[in-house]
């Protein structure tokens, strides 16, 4: 009898084990600003605009291209609005504050709504916040736990960093 108890326990601990085992991927670190698939956006861009505008690369195919020659607006400054990126969890909105032409602040301007999607935005956005302040761009790395906060983040910011000619 006490064998089965035992053998019974085990599986059960075993099951649980094995459920909450989180598998990691090999693959490298995705941008914020790429979708799950790349034919499909994940969020939509609300406003004027419907669609995202920066310097090529290969993740955003539609991206606009500066002309060969043609340099980056030097000095720019400023507080540039981002557009407001609807996500799953609502919209997500940042400002950059441009000086000489360089990202020096973002500023939050709307958050996803409130509860879980509120915690989850805490510990992310400082994370987004200081890797894109770091980069000096909106091309960062998706934050775990927080796809659709960091895609609306990124987005946003790159919006503003247009507006912004940077």
């Amino acid at each position: 009898m006490m064998k089965v108890v035992m053998a019974l326990v085990s599986t059960a601990v075993g099951l649980v084990l094995l459920l909450s085992f989180k598998a990691q991927s090999a693959s490298a670190p995705r941008s914020a600003l790429a979708g799950a698939d790349p034919g499909v956006p994940s969020t939509a861009v609300t406003g004027p605009s419907t669609a995202v505008t920066g310097p090529s690369s290969p993740s955003r195919p539609h991206a606009k291209k500066r002309p060969k020659g043609s340099a980056r607006p030097a000095g720019r400054t400023g507080t540039f609005t981002g557009n407001p990126i609807s996500t799953p969890y609502g919209t997500m909105q940042v400002a950059a504050v441009i000086s000489n032409g360089t990202l020096t602040d973002i500023k939050l301007l709307q958050e996803t709504d409130g509860g879980h999607s509120h915690r989850i935005d805490d510990a992310a956005i400082p994370v987004l916040k200081s890797a894109a302040l770091a980069a000096h761009s909106a091309k960062i790395d998706i934050v775990s736990g927080a796809t659709y906060t960091s895609q609306g983040y990124a987005q946003s910011l790159q919006s503003a960093l247009d507006k912004a000619g940077i």
